[in-house]
């Protein structure tokens, strides 16, 4: 690639940053949805999907920490374009945890708004410290947090509806 070729399509660093944001959300948002596609039961959907951002996360490109850390970059339109994108994307996982609530497979107590933020946040995290070589797999890493959530917030299946 020519120098000058980058700075004919994107005018401004921002808009680079931009695209990579969008890419990056567009991929977890095609991920997740992916894996739950032809999934009946709410309770796996969520599951798959926990597996599914997580793997987005680990065996993607770097777009993935663009996206989680450098929001503080954006401004004006570009940081509200974001925003919409995020949002979005969290309301895959809001109608998925609605679901639960529905099917009566999530305890009742159970704020879901804070469940998923402080979801999503505990998964996103897993980009700063996962190493492949490392102790945990992916799986063991998908495992656990599924065991937290199912054994925490899940209402036991001979009392959901499926």
């Amino acid at each position: 690639m020519l120098p000058g070729s980058l700075h004919y399509r994107y005018h401004t660093k921002e808009a680079i940053l931009v695209d990579l944001m969008r890419l990056g959300l567009e991929r977890a948002a095609l991920a997740v949805t992916e894996a739950c596609v032809n999934v009946s039961d709410p309770v796996e959907q969520l599951r798959r999907g926990i597996n599914a951002h997580l793997k987005m996360l680990v065996t993607g490109s770097d777009m993935v920490y663009v996206l989680l850390f450098e929001w503080r970059a954006l401004r004006g339109d570009a940081r509200k374009e974001m925003i919409e994108l995020r949002d979005r994307y969290e309301a895959l996982w809001a109608a998925m945890l609605s679901l639960l609530a529905q099917h009566g497979a999530i305890r009742k107590d159970v704020d879901l708004n804070l469940l998923r933020l402080i979801g999503l946040g505990a998964l996103n995290w897993v980009a700063t410290w996962f190493n492949e070589n490392g102790r945990y797999s992916l799986e063991d890493i998908g495992d656990f947090v599924w065991l937290v959530i199912n054994s925490a917030f899940v209402v036991p299946s001979e009392t959901s509806i499926k």
